[in-house]
């Protein structure tokens, strides 16, 4: 019990001001303190698990007798079986229950009755609150708690010129869950973006326990097995398929779905990034999209090799590789118009960051009008020679339009200006917007076709 008495002076320490500096300037002392480092790794490390809530701590487990407990027993002692038996089976709640009524509650006093007893079941079910974080007591200790992130997606329209001359792949905006699904010698595990367990989700992890090569560990959204919405035939009396869900329509129902205790069923995995546990738990990959793409291919391989068709793990498809940016357009009308919510741009020899990037470049739906274009301007660097921009007419101010152009569509108007000269062409864009001097524009003008009727 000396380590729990320990433990509470360094958080009552902590506690005295609400300030980082302060925090801090405690982790700080007490940085070379195993005890202290011990439960601080416990309660943050993202990968110990103990599979108990507060709803089953406090369970009445009466299915099971009180088996008898070992005073001298130590808080360490039952951390470490937790940790070794972490599906929250009532034996191993019944165990916790014993260990604090007859170890930790001759240690209360009048005073603090209870205390004791409340802080370990915060530490149990690692919901301890101490107003620091993960990377607040890295920053003061290094590396002692393993950080859990995920590489985030910038907005293509913030820094569109980023993707000129790359090559790159699109896939589908899926409106669902962030889920890291990871299977480490044989056992498999859920997370949300920040570290949190998924529980409940037995389809997945069968499929993933039976199919998948072992070690890996899977990026992507958690959304509906089934994306038509279930009607029932009156005249036939039986279920019958009706509209395709929206992206929206199936956001909300996956949430119905995941939001509720116990198992969860008629969800599956869409998979769009994928690497070796190794990796994701050192927190660094090198390896570039296009190659990680080929491992996440043998993965689905492995399953088929097996003779299995996967259920609840779906490949997000490639939609277009290539550079030719025009086709970020063609994609987002066509995803926009089929209920998706936009696109995805994956920089193909970019490796995966675990932070917001622009790497990974997200589309979203965007407004067009028609322009009439009024001038040209030639390109820079390997655009030399042929189209910059075309330059339009907007609200009596001129605008240019230097994105959505092939390579080919740029060389035939720049050979050709005077067929374009007064034509009307439609152009998308993010949003309006007013400069300093009052005069009106537009957000990420792109062209999308031309007028033959105007």
């Amino acid at each position: 019990m000396k380590t729990l008495f320990h433990f509470r002076t360094f958080l009552n320490e902590l506690s005295m001001d609400n300030s980082r500096t302060y925090k801090m300037g405690v982790l700080k002392k007490y940085s070379e303190d195993e005890v202290i480092k011990y439960y601080l790794d416990f309660i943050f490390n993202p990968y110990i698990i103990t599979g108990i809530s507060d709803k089953k701590l406090n369970k009445n487990i009466t299915s099971l007798a009180m088996g008898d407990m070992n005073p001298e027993k130590k808080v360490f002692d039952v951390l470490e079986y937790i940790k070794e038996n972490h599906n929250g089976k009532d034996e191993d709640i019944l165990f916790i229950q014993t260990f604090k009524r007859i170890v930790i509650a001759q240690y209360d006093t009048d005073i603090d009755s209870g205390s004791l007893q409340k802080l370990f079941d915060y530490i149990i079910t690692k919901n301890l609150q101490l107003g620091i974080d993960a990377k607040t007591i890295n920053k003061v200790i290094p590396n002692l708690i393993p950080t859990f992130d995920v590489m985030l997606a910038n907005k293509y329209f913030d820094n569109p010129e980023f993707v000129e001359g790359k090559e790159f792949a699109l896939t589908t905006k899926i409106d669902g869950g962030r889920i890291i699904a990871i299977k480490k010698n044989g056992d498999v595990k859920f997370y949300t973006r920040s570290g949190q367990l998924y529980e409940g989700l037995v389809d997945l992890e069968e499929e993933m326990k039976l199919y998948m090569p072992d070690n890996i560990a899977l990026d992507g959204e958690i959304t509906l097995l089934n994306d038509y919405e279930v009607l029932y035939d009156l005249k036939y009396n039986e279920p019958c398929i009706g509209h395709k869900l929206t992206s929206k329509e199936q956001y909300k129902e996956t949430m119905k779905i995941t939001r509720k205790d116990g198992e969860k069923h008629g969800i599956k995995m869409l998979v769009f990034d994928g690497m070796s546990v190794e990796d994701f738990e050192a927190q660094q990959n090198n390896v570039t999209y296009v190659n990680r793409r080929g491992k996440l291919e043998e993965f689905w391989n492995h399953a088929e090799n097996c003779g299995h068709q996967m259920v609840y793990f779906e490949l997000l498809p490639i939609l277009y590789s290539g550079r030719d940016t025009s086709e970020i357009n063609k994609w987002l009308n066509y995803n926009i118009e089929h209920g998706e919510e936009g696109v995805m741009i994956n920089i193909c020899d970019a490796p995966y960051e675990f932070k917001r990037t622009n790497s990974l470049l997200k589309v979203k739906k965007m407004n067009d009008m028609d322009l009439t274009v009024i001038g040209f301007e030639e390109g820079t660097n390997r655009h030399t020679g042929r189209l910059g921009a075309l330059v339009v007419d907007y609200k009596g101010n001129k605008l240019k339009v230097g994105g959505g152009y092939s390579d080919e569509l740029r060389q035939e108007i720049w050979e050709h200006k005077e067929d374009w000269l007064g034509r009307t062409i439609v152009v998308q864009y993010f949003e309006e917007t007013e400069n300093q001097k009052g005069g009106q524009g537009l957000r990420f003008p792109v062209y999308l076709d031309y007028r033959t009727d105007k």
